[in-house]
């Protein structure tokens, strides 16, 4: 079923060179009203976190459950860098049982009625429409099956299908080629700006502050019986006092890490993802993922998002 669409995903780059630049603009959401008080710029915090996606406000969030006095620093607006263009997939299995946990955490924060939305009365942009795992052979099969086990651990509902079982579940698919499927009922995908809207909302309605247009210039560190200390934040408001950062910039996390003399191992790819026109009959079908071929199909309102992680990119 999905074999033809790597070909095609080679062919075409949906993302721009902005998507990694210092600024994106059209960016969902990034108009919206900060809650900054741009006249009390902080001159110390208990914790700095730098980064204004999803996991920067979820850390900022989190910290304030905990009572930790802490800022965000964003050098545009929130979800600029690559935040607003993700997936956004949600899948309740992972092969690692932290994951599945942190995913579980996840879905109790953004379902319908969920923590956020208890807190904020907003809507986190959760839709679930549940996820398929498509098995080409015995031995991805095989595997799914044990991803189930774990399931079962965690009290996640999923249910092992036949070809002709996911045929009836998901009409429009072409089952030809498959051997059999994991589906996870309560799966789905988040609209990213929207999540973080909510999200950074309940940050701030727990004491978070969060600071956009303000760039980290420099990390100021001193040297304590040996090991390297962080005193401070220098931005381009001004100087923050603290001894904590946490780094959430994604793709830029290298460039602030060298801040501190510190080595980041990540290495940013371009993504490819086709958006296609409307489909008739694919409303509310569950997300699929091949992760044999590394493709997968977020539901895109009466349409299909389509990215892949090709194992050589260009």
């Amino acid at each position: 079923m999905l074999r033809a669409l790597r070909t095609r995903l080679r062919l075409r780059r949906a993302l721009s060179p902005r998507c990694l630049s210092s600024t994106a603009e059209g960016v969902p959401h990034s108009d919206r009203p900060v809650h900054e008080n741009a006249s009390q710029f902080p001159t110390e915090a208990d914790v700095v976190v730098i980064g204004g996606g999803s996991i920067g406000n979820s850390t900022l969030y989190h910290l304030g459950k905990l009572g930790v006095n802490a800022v965000l620093l964003e050098k545009d607006q929130l979800t600029a860098g690559t935040t607003w263009h993700s997936a956004g997939l949600v899948w309740s299995l992972r092969p690692s049982d932290i994951d599945t946990l942190v995913i579980g955490h996840t879905l109790d924060l953004v379902k319908e009625g969920g923590e956020i939305e208890r807190l904020t009365g907003m809507d986190c942009g959760f839709n679930n429409n549940g996820g398929l795992f498509i098995a080409n052979n015995k031995e991805r099969l095989d595997e799914y099956k044990r991803l189930q086990t774990l399931g079962k651990y965690f009290n996640i509902d999923t249910h092992v299908l036949s070809p002709e079982e996911t045929k009836k579940l998901y009409p429009l698919m072409n089952v030809d080629d498959v051997y059999g499927t994991l589906y996870s009922p309560a799966d789905g995908c988040l609209d990213p700006s929207t999540y973080v809207s909510a999200l950074s909302k309940a940050a701030t309605m727990l004491g978070g502050r969060i600071y956009t247009d303000t760039s980290v210039q420099a990390i100021s560190t001193k040297e304590t019986r040996g090991r390297k200390r962080v005193t401070g934040v220098q931005t381009n408001r001004g100087f923050i006092k603290t001894e904590k950062v946490v780094n959430c910039t994604g793709a830029w996390a290298p460039y602030i890490s060298k801040m501190v003399g510190v080595d980041c191992p990540l290495i940013p790819f371009r993504h490819a993802y086709v958006v296609t026109e409307n489909i008739p009959g694919v409303e509310n079908m569950p997300n699929v993922r091949d992760h044999d071929l590394s493709v997968y199909l977020r539901l895109q309102g009466n349409g299909l998002s389509i990215g892949g992680y090709e194992p050589w990119p260009d």
